[in-house]
């Protein structure tokens, strides 16, 4: 039987044994606290867990949203109050959890940023040479920088032009995919690239990560995000030209080395793989992910256009 005095704790209180009980990722957990600090606790703090009703967290969810808080941040912070209120509720603090039926702030989603060819092929020819077949892999095959950057050799099947995706690089060093998520998966390789990826790594040693540092008196470390971006992949872009299509000169967008995977994705959704294959080829969790890539099927729009072409009196103007 519930001891109705359980839910005089405070907010803080609870959270602080919710938190300390959590098995999450380093990297979840820093993201979360931030959150916490600066959405959560400063209006829960000294709350009584009782006393928090439902138009109480749908009031908050205003307040964030006037102060100019983004969606994205806002869905975050409502989340992890859920979960606490959840985890109060198991332990018998409250009866019921207060955030339930609650209207949340509409997330604009962004159209993914992609390269066309021409784009990528000037990128790739401005890149050094030893990351000319890292970035030639991640286009090909839309591996997540962590995962390139982990790759190990034996995880590459020459013989059946394969890639396993097993290992991913962290902040903290290489670690595996659970056994139970969709990021570990298989990935085919074109010809050309494994041709290139075999060049890469014919001296390495089989358990030897496949992209590591190249520096004198450095080489054979683990690569860091941030270091690689500035010393390594911002130049390239910066240096990269195009042609559009009247045959002018331009500047490659300024995109992330995240955008290869999006480049991968939307060159394959363009030539007809279905939005399933490119699920399970790039690792997402949600099919909602890979419906952002939807606009990009030859066919997208064919229905639409259909019926128009059928209506045997379209309104014209005249000439």
């Amino acid at each position: 039987m519930r001891d109705p005095r359980a839910g005089e704790i405070t907010f803080r209180e609870w959270h602080d044994r919710w938190w300390d009980a959590r098995i999450v990722e380093p990297r979840t957990l820093r993201g979360d606290a931030s959150t916490v600090k600066n959405h959560v606790m400063p209006h829960w703090a000294d709350w009584e867990m009782r006393a928090v009703t439902r138009m109480d967290v749908q009031s908050w969810i205003r307040s964030l949203v006037e102060k100019g808080v983004g969606a994205a941040a806002i869905k975050r912070a409502y989340n992890l109050t859920s979960s606490i209120m959840r985890a109060a509720v198991d332990d018998d603090v409250i009866a019921l959890s207060p955030c339930r039926r609650i209207d949340l702030p509409q997330i604009a989603v962004k159209p993914p940023q992609w390269f066309t060819t021409d784009q990528a092929q000037s990128i790739l020819d401005e890149l050094p040479a030893p990351w000319k077949t890292m970035c030639l892999l991640g286009v090909y095959t839309g591996l997540r920088w962590g995962e390139l950057s982990g790759l190990h050799r034996h995880r590459i099947d020459q013989r059946r032009s394969r890639i396993f995706v097993v290992e991913v690089n962290t902040k903290r060093g290489i670690k595996e995919y659970p056994k139970s998520s969709r990021s570990r998966r298989e990935v085919p390789l074109p010809a050309h690239v494994l041709e290139a990826l075999e060049r890469h790594i014919y001296r390495l040693d089989r358990d030897a990560v496949v992209f590591t540092t190249v520096t004198k008196g450095r080489a054979g470390r683990l690569l860091d995000d941030g270091n690689w971006r500035r010393q390594t992949w911002w130049p390239a872009v910066e240096g990269a030209r195009s042609f559009d299509d009247d045959g002018e000169q331009q500047l490659v967008p300024h995109y992330p080395p995240h955008s290869m995977r999006h480049t991968c994705a939307s060159w394959l959704v363009q030539k007809g793989v279905s939005l399933y294959e490119v699920q399970h080829l790039l690792g997402h969790e949600s099919f909602q992910t890979t419906q952002r890539y939807a606009h990009l099927q030859p066919d997208a729009h064919k229905a639409v256009l259909g019926a128009w072409e059928r209506m045997e009196t379209p309104l014209t103007i005249a000439a």
